[in-house]
């Protein structure tokens, strides 16, 4: 067997690290981290919108394309309970997430948020009965400008993610935007995302 010069091993080793670089093709940021159905039936974590907004931020900035594995808190399925104040569907092409957002007491300042997003049920049959979990929830409420009123308490369960995407690129110093209300922190961009269950408390 023909031994490899330091070279040929570096070589061999840049060449491996390109191949891994081009095999991200997510046509949106991190996108089959945030569909995946992987963690789904792990045993869930208690925790609560307050409790999310503590979390230290993750060394992630906006990229494209981006392919980050999950680490940190997003390898940890959470079941989050807080009071759902809005709904939005996300309607970048082929982004059609359930955004929602909850905030720790029915009458907390809405920028205390978190979000929270269910995708389109063609990524699984389990996004779909998400949904429909929810809009039973909500049922005896009403939705103005996206506004969920009165607010509902519920508890959505799903793994840990940290969206970088609202944080602008690596240096930048401006503060987190286009996450709805919740911009409060870079904290705040940790979601719950994709939610697997929604359930009353």
């Amino acid at each position: 067997m023909p031994r490899l010069t330091p070279v040929a091993v570096l070589l061999s080793l840049l060449a491996a690290a390109t191949g891994r670089a081009q095999t991200c093709t997510d046509a949106h940021y991190r996108w089959t981290v945030k569909t995946t159905t992987a963690q789904q039936g792990a045993a869930a974590t208690a925790t609560t919108p307050a409790a999310m907004l503590t979390w230290t931020p993750l060394d992630l900035y906006r990229q494209t394309p981006d392919c980050t594995p999950r680490t940190d808190h997003e390898t940890t399925l959470y079941a989050v309970t807080g009071w759902a104040r809005e709904l939005r569907v996300q309607k970048a092409p082929g982004d059609l997430d359930w955004h929602i957002e909850l905030t720790q007491g029915a009458k907390t300042k809405s920028s205390k948020c978190i979000v929270v997003e269910i995708p389109d049920p063609q990524y699984g049959s389990v996004f779909a009965t998400a949904r429909q979990d929810f809009l039973d929830l909500i049922i005896n409420s009403t939705i103005k400008n996206k506004k969920i009123v009165p607010p509902v308490r519920v508890t959505v369960t799903g793994p840990a993610f940290f969206d970088a995407e609202h944080r602008g690129a690596r240096g930048t110093t401006k503060p987190p935007h286009g996450h709805g209300h919740c911009n409060s922190s870079s904290s705040a961009l940790w979601e719950i995302h994709p939610v697997y269950q929604v359930t009353a408390p």
